[in-house]
């Protein structure tokens, strides 16, 4: 792990020599490259990689995998924006990466809560340096302090672990009986979710901070919670036992609140935003079903979540610098200048719905398995949950594509090649993991 993380640490000079931006973003393909086929752990269900505090497993080997994809499609993206400050942003980006590779890759909580929090000052200082309005400074502290304040319990419980067993890891053999402990290890991870009741932050979040900040979000830090929940389930698995089906309840309910709340949003990103709220809503209830299915399923979703979204905040992102609008009464009749754009946004809408063949599709299988085999009550919620998905999917689509032209396009704008090269790299990964899906087996 320490070639890694060396690499990484080798290209903050390069991300601060003006005009080196393009050797920048090739270092970090063949990073990818190296660290995907060298490392491609899928044959194995246990820890690989180990050194010291280091270690890779199929889990970690995929968000690891997500997170450099990500970035390395944010690095792109800059070439088309003209930044303030754009070394500095890079280093920033790098940063991150670095503190993403660590997270998933240590096997301690303590390791993982620390790293976790650094990595939260990188999408802290993007938001207040290349937010939008001045509210993203409201937005900044509301991100900070609530993934500050749900956390400092879990960073009490993993002090009072380690004062009577010397450390946290993963592999400690600990069940947990108190259900106040269990309750603060799990609320610290539905926070960052987020959890239907927890999610206010993030659609300020998403809506001060510019489009390589939400594509940080929504593609790489919201599964942080999940991942965190996965290596915590053996050490709460009475709490989850017992007191689930509240969780599950909760998280269906709001899921299917959030999912009509989407239908009456004027700006895109909002919508947006509250979907991933929705999707995460999900994730939770396979999680906490118990299930093989379940599991798996909120697994793939988190993966094929990280590439739709991203990608659909990257389109929002680029039509927002054209335009200076991101509201559905202001963005119509987009098709008639943008076919090729339509195109994409077409693609990508009917993949944020879980059409066939995206991951997508088969994650929720998964999930819809695993919930109705817990409760058949679920199914009420599970058609109303997806019919309104379906809904205000569509709705991104031909809101922003029909209707007659607002006038208020700029003069000489148009996209470059270099927009769909990073719009099919987000689909790329969603549509061709479906033809090899021992992948995740």
């Amino acid at each position: 792990m320490l070639k890694v993380l060396f690499y990484l640490m080798s290209l903050i000079p390069i991300s601060f020599v003006n005009g080196f931006l393009i050797y920048y973003v090739y270092s970090l393909f063949f990073f990818f490259f190296f660290f995907f086929l060298y490392m491609n752990l899928f044959l194995f269900d246990y820890f690989y990689y180990i050194s010291y505090i280091f270690g890779i497993d199929s889990v970690s080997y995929l968000f690891c995998c997500l997170s450099i994809w990500i970035c390395l499609l944010i690095c792109l993206g800059v070439f088309n924006m003209n930044l303030y400050y754009e070394n500095y942003f890079l280093f920033y980006v790098n940063f991150l990466l670095i503190m993403l590779i660590v997270v998933f890759s240590v096997m301690d909580f303590f390791y993982f809560y620390f790293f976790f929090e650094c990595s939260m000052i990188p999408v802290f200082l993007v938001l207040f340096g290349w937010g939008y309005q001045p509210e993203r400074l409201n937005a900044g502290f509301y991100l900070i302090f609530y993934t500050l304040f749900a956390s400092l319990p879990l960073f009490i419980l993993i002090l009072y672990v380690i004062y009577f067993f010397g450390s946290f890891s993963y592999f400690l053999d600990l069940k947990f009986k108190s259900c106040l402990f269990m309750f603060f290890m799990i609320f610290s991870f539905l926070v960052k979710f987020p959890m239907f009741g927890f999610h206010l932050w993030l659609p300020s979040a998403h809506v001060e901070a510019p489009f390589m900040g939400s594509m940080i979000l929504a593609g790489i830090l919201l599964k942080l919670g999940g991942y965190g929940l996965i290596r915590l389930m053996s050490f709460i698995y009475f709490y989850v036992f017992f007191y689930g089906d509240f969780i599950i309840s909760l998280s269906l309910v709001g899921c299917l609140l959030v999912s009509m709340f989407c239908m009456i949003q004027s700006d895109v990103k909002i919508l947006i935003a509250y979907s991933s709220v929705c999707h995460m809503s999900m994730v939770i209830v396979g999680l906490f079903t118990l299930n093989s299915w379940g599991n798996l399923g909120s697994l793939i979703f988190m993966l094929g979540h990280g590439f739709v979204s991203s990608g659909l905040f990257y389109i929002i992102g680029v039509l927002y610098d054209r335009f200076g609008s991101r509201s559905f009464y202001i963005l119509k009749g987009l098709i008639n200048f943008f076919p090729s754009l339509s195109f994409f946004m077409f693609i990508f809408c009917i993949m944020n719905m879980s059409c066939p063949p995206s991951i997508n599709l088969f994650s929720e299988i998964f999930i819809s398995i695993s919930l109705v085999s817990w409760s058949l009550f679920c199914m009420f919620f599970i058609f109303f949950i997806l019919f309104f998905s379906a809904c205000y999917s569509l709705m991104i689509f031909f809101l922003t594509q029909h209707g007659s032209y607002s006038g208020l396009l700029s003069f000489g704008s148009f996209f470059f090649v270099r927009d769909y090269l990073i719009l099919f790299m987000h689909i790329f990964p969603v549509f061709f993991l479906v033809f090899d899906l021992s992948f995740f087996f």
